[in-house]
């Protein structure tokens, strides 16, 4: 009998397995985020940034292998210096999980301002991006679908972001404008919607 086919909560469960089990600090960033802050949406990845070294990457490929996913070493030493992600397919699904490895400021930042969330109980807290640093990123990616997604959570959000830090960080990405413009937009849906 094949082994079952895996969901989307079990590929978190692996992903956060394998990272705490090396004490990797990480945050799962991206779609599961906006799940967390925004609007239940598809996606077919998992984001995760991962403060991990060169030396992790044996370990990681063993472990993850170990769960059924195709994972190299050389590819997540490839990710460090590159400073890209590695995609880790899953062999019993049609998930895969992109890690980042922390290499740059915003990366440091998502580790730093997580915040862990209980995502259903049979996932238990995780450490997921702010919905400040994930607006911001959203902004920086600046597809259709992450605008959306920023624009969801600053709705669903109103009253309980920090402005003056997610600001602050819009500034230092070079998106403060793009920020201030759906912040007014979100306070006209916010209104809309008391109605």
């Amino acid at each position: 009998m094949p082994p079952r086919r895996r969901t989307y909560d079990d590929i978190v469960r692996a992903a956060e397995s394998v990272l705490k089990s090396r004490r990797i600090d990480h945050v799962f960033v991206g779609g599961i985020a906006v799940l967390a802050f925004g609007r239940q949406r598809a996606t077919s990845d998992l984001d995760v940034i991962a403060d991990y070294r060169s030396e992790d990457a044996p370990f990681l490929e063993r472990e993850f292998r170990r769960r059924g996913f195709l994972a190299s070493a050389q590819d997540l030493k490839d990710a460090l210096t590159d400073r890209a992600h590695c995609t880790i397919e899953d062999t019993r699904s049609t998930y895969r999980i992109d890690l980042v490895p922390a290499t740059d400021p915003a990366g440091r930042d998502a580790i730093a301002t997580s915040r862990r969330v209980e995502l259903g109980r049979r996932l238990g807290p995780i450490p997921v991006a702010s919905p400040e640093h994930t607006v911001v990123m959203k902004l920086r990616y600046g597809s259709e679908q992450d605008v959306e997604d920023a624009l969801a959570i600053l709705v669903s959000q109103a009253g309980r972001l920090d402005l003056r830090r997610m600001r602050t960080f819009a500034k230092g990405q070079g998106v403060l404008t793009a920020l201030r413009d759906l912040e007014r937009e979100a306070r006209t849906l916010g209104r809309r919607g008391k109605r």
